[in-house]
């Protein structure tokens, strides 16, 4: 046989061996070699995921007595009523309701519009409304008005927000309705007792029998136009103040003339 001839079978026959070797390796060594490269088991992607989506965060209670109910229903029990302020730590969440701790430990689900994840912070004090004021649902200045107060109103300061957004206060205004409002809307300067005092010495039973009544120096005519029944003197304080906050949003300060130029409130 020439010597080129045999030099091509051999290299033919090496060929076809490693070719066989190849096809001949058992899919069980194969799948034996890449096991130590596999992901982790399914069930802990599963409990890691849920993890990430679910628990874990705090949310501060922005409503008064929000109800936490002991299933995601809002019509199931109520467990617990937190108070504006509460931090609450959240455990799972629903499409609209949060499962949250209290601080005490009671476990329950609350409705994501009663809480906020701005920390609010339990304050107390007396303010007055600076200029009318409506008082909103929620912490936002765009939410639902629950109430409209007059200048000067006395309210009762209950919550704050802190932090970026600590421009945010909840007040309770004579009645009992709570609500939020700016702090650019409230001042420490009570302006109706102030008048008060300059017009009558803050006496709600003054009658000088000129023509004038009780702690704002009512005429009768003035007082029955405000909605006034009889006459000034004759009745309580927060009755002439409210008549007074009517004759002032009407017609403005100038119904005082000499006290409010006195008080720099003109």
């Amino acid at each position: 046989m020439p010597r080129s001839i045999a030099r091509r079978s051999v290299v033919a026959a090496v060929a076809g061996a490693l070719v066989t070797s190849a096809v001949v390796v058992p899919a069980a060594a194969t799948a034996a070699t890449a096991a130590p490269t596999s992901a982790a088991p399914a069930s802990a992607v599963t409990q890691s995921a849920r993890t990430a989506t679910t628990g874990g965060g705090v949310r501060w209670v922005k409503w008064n007595k929000a109800p936490l109910t002991k299933t995601q229903s809002s019509r199931s029990r109520t467990v617990a009523r937190p108070d504006d302020g509460t931090k609450l730590r959240v455990l799972d969440r629903g499409r609209y309701r949060l499962q949250v701790r209290t601080p005490a430990g009671t476990v329950g689900w609350v409705s994501k519009k009663a809480v906020t994840p701005v920390r609010l912070k339990d304050v107390s004090g007396t303010r007055y409304t600076q200029g009318k004021v409506a008082l909103r649902k929620d912490i936002g200045s765009r939410s639902k008005a629950v109430k409209h107060v007059r200048l000067g109103t006395k309210v009762t300061v209950l919550a704050r927000t802190t932090g970026r957004d600590s421009n945010r206060v909840k007040v309770r205004v004579p009645g009992g309705k709570t609500g939020w409002i700016s702090t650019s809307r409230i001042m420490k300067r009570n302006v109706w007792g102030q008048l008060a005092r300059c017009e009558s010495g803050g006496n709600p039973r003054t009658n000088t029998g000129n023509g004038f009544y009780g702690m704002y120096q009512f005429t009768g005519r003035t007082w029955r136009a405000v909605g006034g029944d009889g006459l000034p003197h004759r009745h309580g304080k927060g009755e002439q103040t409210k008549r007074a906050q009517i004759l002032q949003d009407r017609a403005g300060w100038g119904q005082w003339p000499h006290c409010t130029r006195k008080l720099g409130l003109r």
